[in-house]
């Protein structure tokens, strides 16, 4: 079964040069015949030219000297007749003085203009085509405006046949040389074949036993090696998700556990009380509530990327003014600014109609002034510009607060992502805000970056397509 597909790939081969080959020598065999036609008659045409001094004197001894200089560089026969046909001067001396009742000087008589014709003198073979076809030339000889005679030229097609006969012996060695060769080479195909083909039912073998890591080693520029790079790829990628799958529950175990235990401890610590103190009690009471507080807000961050990795996410789309939605958005964080001693400006450039969903891009920019707010010492500022850049919405939201490290940057968007997850804990983040913000973000065909400096504050740039609908 392993020879069959050499055999077939050399089957179909040797079927292919053949009809290429057989393609090839009619192509160029028409060819060459119709360059010979082109060549001939542009001949005849100057050769009429030449003897039209010679058919104007009637002189028979000139007449036929400028046939026989012809026939001499054309190689062919020249015959310089009259008016009405007969033969003035043959180069062979075979027709002088007759009539020569052909078609090509038939037509040349009545429309004055060159023809041609050929003319099969034997039962040639057909793979001996031209080797007995004679062709017939005619042209007038023109004097002062008015036909003086006609000369005709003939020529046989031996040269092409010559030609073609070699270029059939050149292609016919060059196909016997190929499925030589090729069938040298099918003795290792099946190894060629079978080897990749084996190596990667090995390597689907091994990762469907959980082996993830699995790579295959198939050097090769055919489909075979674009296959193990696809293989290769999926394997680096699912190796990959599983790592980020591994690293996501240990980060969500361990952003739950750590409230869990502040509670757990705060707890203990008042069944251990006797008699309870009513100060440590609220103390510990409000810090309880405040946990519980983290944990819904985790618990819903992770409840809302579930959906986002799941793709049941729907967008409620609706016509929105997104310039009223950053103002309103910036309005309701006013007070926090305002407790903090920031100022918080808003500068609208342009108003905007937005297709999106409102309350998911409302909880977009809620988010990041809020993060700006949060990371931006006393006295400081951050501001939200907005303007519209050709078919797309950009709006920036500019803090001075701390900033973001180089290195942290290109990892900002990533969940549970803190550049310092103390301070973060001290704010109240839960490290996937920013993740969900990209998703959103993502979802209204849009982009999010930041560009930040340490101590001088950071720029979290937004992207949106302005999609104009019929609500």
């Amino acid at each position: 079964m392993r020879w069959l597909i050499p055999l077939v790939y050399v089957g179909i081969l040797c079927i292919a040069f053949v009809f290429v080959s057989t393609s090839l020598i009619n192509l160029v065999s028409e060819y060459l015949f119709s360059q010979k036609i082109r060549e001939e008659q542009r001949q005849t045409v100057d050769y009429a030219a030449e003897a039209v001094a010679a058919a104007e004197a009637l002189n028979a001894d000139s007449l036929y000297e400028v046939a026989l200089r012809l026939a001499g560089q054309g190689g062919g026969r020249v015959m310089i007749l009259s008016n009405n046909g007969v033969v003035l001067a043959d180069s062979s001396s075979l027709y002088n003085g007759r009539r020569l009742a052909v078609r090509e000087v038939a037509e040349t008589l009545v429309t004055g203009e060159s023809s041609y014709g050929f003319y099969d003198l034997s039962d040639a073979s057909r793979s001996q085509r031209y080797r007995n076809l004679l062709g017939v030339y005619t042209a007038p000889i023109r004097s002062g405006g008015t036909m003086a005679g006609i000369l005709l030229y003939t020529s046989d097609a031996a040269e092409v046949n010559e030609n073609l006969s070699q270029m059939r012996q050149r292609i016919v060695l060059w196909i016997g040389l190929v499925i030589i060769a090729v069938g040298l080479l099918s003795i290792f195909v099946s190894r060629i074949f079978t080897k990749p083909i084996q190596e990667l039912s090995d390597g689907i073998a091994r990762m469907t036993n959980g082996d993830l890591h699995t790579q295959v080693r198939v050097k090769s520029a055919t489909e075979f090696g674009q296959l193990a790079d696809a293989f290769n790829s999926m394997s680096q990628r699912l190796e990959a998700l599983d790592q980020t799958r591994n690293q996501f529950v240990s980060n969500a175990s361990h952003e739950l556990k750590t409230p869990l235990s502040a509670i757990k401890i705060m707890v203990e610590t008042l069944q251990m009380q006797d008699p309870p103190d009513p100060a440590i009690e609220k103390e510990f009471l409000s810090d309880i509530n405040s946990e519980i507080d983290r944990l819904n807000a985790i618990v819903g961050d992770l409840l809302t990327l579930v959906h986002f990795d799941s793709g049941k996410v729907d967008l409620k789309l609706e016509k929105i003014r997104l310039d009223q939605l950053i103002v309103e958005t910036a309005r309701r964080l006013k007070p926090l600014a305002d407790a903090r001693h920031i100022t918080l400006t808003t500068n609208i450039l342009d108003g905007i109609d937005l297709t999106a969903d409102s309350s998911k891009l409302q909880q977009v920019f809620y988010n990041l002034i809020d993060n700006a707010i949060k990371y931006t010492p006393e006295g400081g500022s951050v501001t939200v510009d907005l303007e519209r850049v050709g078919h797309n919405a950009i709006a920036h939201i500019t803090d001075t607060g701390i900033g973001i490290p180089k290195a942290a940057q290109v990892h900002i968007f990533d969940r549970f992502y803190r550049v310092d997850k103390a301070r973060a804990r001290a704010t109240g983040g839960t490290g996937l805000g920013l993740s969900i913000v990209r998703d959103i973000v993502r979802l209204h065909g849009g982009s999010v970056s930041v560009t930040s400096e340490e101590d001088k504050g950071s720029t979290f740039t937004v992207d949106l397509p302005i999609v104009s609908i019929v609500v």
